[in-house]
């Protein structure tokens, strides 16, 4: 056997080997698949895509002929408006089981998509909202987010342009991120205006007038037992010398 034909059989071997390595690391689980689609951690994908993959705002998935690597691929390098997952928000591993479990479901007769309408004189911002599919996750019913502008007050703040964007690009918590291709920063500027808008004038921080906030008594209450007690103890000392 010559050196070229030990060098081809080499290399055909490691080929093999790896092709079989790579299929072992990602052995399917369709049931820890259902478990992890059904939990917490993926439930934005459910808002997208349906509590059974029948296709909400984002494509139909179940029945989905796409393998467990084209699937890793979308999500880490979604194509137009998906967002993108983090291998922290979601791995591998369990983006191949939750692959099986929707390659397992029955394909819808008709897809589930969703269509909101908007009036004609819509704020920019709420259509953005729509078109970008922020609605998914953060409206109530067509295109309504108020409770999204209570959960952003309730943390004591307002919406802004550079939050906006900072929560886009990189979120807090769970969410998953935007490109700027996908939302640009003017965009999300427009966005913020929009969510602004809906802030109600007596959520937000005033200055002077009433308020309803016990702090600032008990702050008057906590100095005048200080000056009292500053000013017995000096009394004290004064008879003492």
């Amino acid at each position: 056997m010559t050196y070229i034909h030990r060098t081809f059989i080499f290399v055909v071997a490691l080929l093999v080997l790896t092709s079989l390595s790579a299929t072992m690391a990602l052995a399917q689980d369709p049931d820890n698949g259902k478990a992890i689609w059904e939990g917490q951690e993926v439930w934005q994908c459910r808002r997208c895509h349906g509590d059974m993959g029948e296709g909400i705002f984002g494509a139909t998935l179940a029945g989905t002929t796409k393998t467990a690597q084209e699937v890793i691929a979308q999500v880490r390098n979604p194509r137009n408006r998906m967002p993108m997952f983090s291998e922290a928000q979601v791995s591998d591993e369990q983006l191949t089981d939750i692959q099986a479990y929707l390659a397992s479901l029955p394909k819808p007769e008709q897809p589930g998509f969703k269509q909101i309408e908007l009036p004609a004189d819509a704020p920019a911002g709420q259509s953005l909202m729509v078109e970008k599919r922020c609605v998914a996750c953060h409206s109530e019913a067509q295109g309504e987010v108020g409770f999204l502008v209570e959960r952003i007050t309730g943390r004591g703040q307002t919406p802004t342009a550079e939050g906006v964007v900072r929560q886009l690009r990189t979120p807090f918590m769970n969410m998953p991120s935007f490109r700027e291709d996908q939302v640009s920063d003017a965009e999300a500027a427009t966005i913020a205006e929009y969510l602004a808008s809906l802030v109600p004038p007596d959520s937000l921080p005033t200055s002077g007038g009433d308020s309803s906030s016990s702090l600032p008594i008990t702050l008057l209450l906590i100095g005048g037992a200080l000056v009292i007690t500053g000013l017995t103890a000096l009394r004290l000392k004064t008879r003492s010398s």
